[in-house]
């Protein structure tokens, strides 16, 4: 496939994503009492979605870079 092709794909699909949560945020602005361990938060449900999405996202990232990382570097020194 080519280049601008794959970009395109990428950049369309980034793109629905962000619309899809954009949507899901702004339909839940009710506010939701959240308890972590023995602390009790009250905040918008839309930035409960968007804090857990965040969270959610950068651990995927960061297990996908250490993963990727260790077995670009096994391959370097195989």
């Amino acid at each position: 496939m080519a280049d601008g092709v794959r970009a395109n794909l990428k950049l369309t699909g980034i793109s629905l994503l962000a619309i899809v949560v954009l949507i899901i945020i702004l339909q839940n602005t009710d506010p939701v009492e959240t308890k972590v361990l023995w602390v009790e938060i009250t905040m918008p449900r839309a930035l409960l979605l968007l804090v857990t999405f965040a969270v959610g996202f950068g651990l995927g990232y960061l297990f996908f870079y250490r993963r990727h990382r260790k077995a670009k570097e096994a391959e370097e020194s195989a």
